[in-house]
């Protein structure tokens, strides 16, 4: 999944999420929480009601929350007389029947005993409310009695038909209609059914609606009335505001336990990633393992970032792999260099210095120096060495050049070099044979192949005693399955001590007396340097009674 999904992904069920909480909240905790403080609510404007009352002994300045239904009962310690007193009216109700004297005595004695009169109430709060036993009464106050026996004197005035038992006289009657206002009127119809009448009015506490629904029959007309107070808008939005702390704790709660969540998907795998590139900074040659191996699945940009940078990381191992292989062709070539150094400032003396010497005899007629037809011979062998050696040098420079690669008759060649050694094979008695296939065409460098056969043949017949062999064994396929030759001499094998240096500059050595005299110990370094440069396995090794140089390419033909 993309990070852009996961996004969307993310910020819906967050989204869910808050919904579900929201719908909760409103369903099953708003409700509750409304009920509660319109309790509290109820039971301090019934306190303020009440204080109001006995501050000022009238509501004619006070404002009440229902004006059509709220009223104090004042009853006197003594005497027949009831204070009935509302927002509308005022009226004074006197007891003329014994019987609701007796009880109204009564109910003074057990009101006076309760510990409910005025003074005896225990403060516990702001409010002065006591703390009322949940489920019971108040001890010492039960009117229950009392209250059967008054519907008792009521039902049985009303059966007599009788007058009543209480004398009513109003005292005040004030204009209720000055505290309601935004009368209204609304109409609803139903086909087929009845009319419902919509009567509304409002306070500054409450809006009333009375519902009264008309539909006439064949033989009446019906009506039904249906009173209802509708709730102000002002007393839920305390409950809401009182509820905002919560609703943001909750909030910020799933928010960041969200995010954490999320944060944890996306920021974890970047972490990964840092250490990643810790693991390639300090990687060994063995490298390190492929995000991509611990992230099968994973198929979004951090994906992506992953495998470039485990790709970059190949691209840079592979070149560092490439920088070391020219860093070690660079010492290679500084090797050679100095080789060069070397020959010139050490190797050329020697015979320069002898050559001087013969000719300083020769002109100044120093003893056995005056025979100049036994000397200048001399002389000139030693030129044609410092020659040789310059050669070599030169053709060791030369190989630092890259080669061409051309599929050469490697036997063509080798009967050519074998031809140019018959001189010295003639002078010596060396027997050479050219055993095998002839035809050996392999893809290489002609001139650098040139310079390895002919070292390679020059010293198998400058070591190889008088009356030796030397045999050339050309190979289409040989034992590790790929095409090479064997050149073997025989009488002769290098001793031990010199067999791991043969490979070495100015190492050489002499089997037989003046085998050797003019080596400089250049010709199997140049050849192996060429060996290298084209990828031919080179090898000198002593055989029963023999040298065997064996050379073996690099490809098949």
């Amino acid at each position: 999944m993309r990070l852009g999904q996961k996004n969307l992904l993310y910020s819906m069920v967050l989204a869910g999420v808050m919904m579900l909480f929201l719908i909760g909240y409103f369903i099953c905790m708003l409700p509750s929480l409304y009920v509660d403080h319109m309790a509290e609510q109820n039971l301090k404007s019934a306190y303020e009601q009440h204080m109001a009352y006995m501050k000022n002994g009238s509501y004619q300045d006070v404002g009440v929350k229902n004006t059509t239904a709220c009223f104090s009962l004042e009853i006197p310690m003594e005497g027949n007389l009831i204070l009935v007193t509302g927002k509308a009216f005022s009226a004074e109700i006197k007891v003329r029947d014994q019987r609701l004297l007796e009880l109204l005595d009564r109910c003074r004695e057990k009101l006076e005993n309760s510990g409910l009169s005025a003074g005896k109430t225990e403060d516990t709060g702001r409010d002065g409310r006591g703390t009322v036993i949940a489920g019971g009464e108040a001890p010492g106050f039960g009117l229950t009695e009392e209250m059967e026996e008054l519907g008792e004197i009521l039902k049985a005035s009303v059966e007599k038909d009788s007058a009543l038992p209480v004398e009513i006289r109003l005292l005040y009657r004030g204009r209720a209609e000055e505290d309601f206002f935004n009368e209204s009127l609304r109409i609803h119809s139903y086909s087929g059914g009845p009319v419902i009448f919509e009567f509304g009015i409002e306070d500054i506490y409450n809006r009333y609606t009375n519902y009264v629904a008309v539909e006439e029959t064949e033989n009446s007309m019906v009506f039904s009335v249906l009173p209802i107070v509708a709730p102000n808008v002002n007393e839920i939005r305390p409950v809401v505001l009182g509820s905002l702390p919560m609703l943001g704790a909750v909030i910020l709660l799933l928010v960041l336990l969200f995010s954490r969540m999320y944060s944890g998907g996306i920021v974890g795998p970047i972490l990964r990633l840092v250490r990643h590139t810790g693991e390639m900074e300090h990687a060994q040659d063995s490298g390190v393992k492929r995000l991509s191996e611990e992230w099968p699945d994973r198929k979004d940009e951090v994906r992506e970032l992953a495998d470039t940078l485990d790709d970059f990381y190949a691209q840079i191992r592979e070149s560092y792999r490439i920088l070391e292989e020219k860093n070690q062709e660079l010492e290679e070539e500084n090797r050679r260099q100095e080789v060069f150094l070397r020959a010139s400032s050490h190797q050329l003396k020697t015979p320069v210095a002898a050559a001087l010497l013969l000719v300083e005899g020769m002109i100044n007629d120093i003893g056995r120096y005056r025979d100049t037809k036994v000397y200048l011979p001399k002389v000139k062998e030693q030129l044609l060495s410092m020659r040789s050696m310059v050669e070599d040098i030169l053709y060791l420079n030369h190989c630092g050049q890259d080669g061409r690669l051309l599929q050469v008759d490697v036997g063509r060649l080798l009967e050519e070099r074998l031809r140019s050694c018959q001189v010295e094979l003639t002078e010596k008695g060396i027997s050479a044979e050219f055993c095998g296939q002839k035809d050996l065409v392999v893809c290489t460098d002609e001139t650098m192949i040139v310079q390895i056969l002919d070292n390679l043949l020059s010293n198998a017949v400058k070591y190889t005693p008088r009356e030796g062999s030397v045999r050339i064994l050309p190979e289409a396929c040989n034992r590790e399955g790929k095409p090479g030759i064997r050149i073997e001499n025989s009488g002769v094998t290098i001793p031990g001590e010199l067999l791991p240096h043969v490979f070495e500059p100015f190492v050489s050595g002499s089997h037989e007396k003046n085998a050797a005299s003019d080596s400089h110990g250049l010709g199997l370094y140049i050849a192996s340097y060429y060996a290298k440069k084209l990828g031919i396995a080179l090898r000198v090794e002593n055989g029963d009674n023999c040298v065997v140089a064996s050379v073996v390419f690099p490809q098949e033909t």
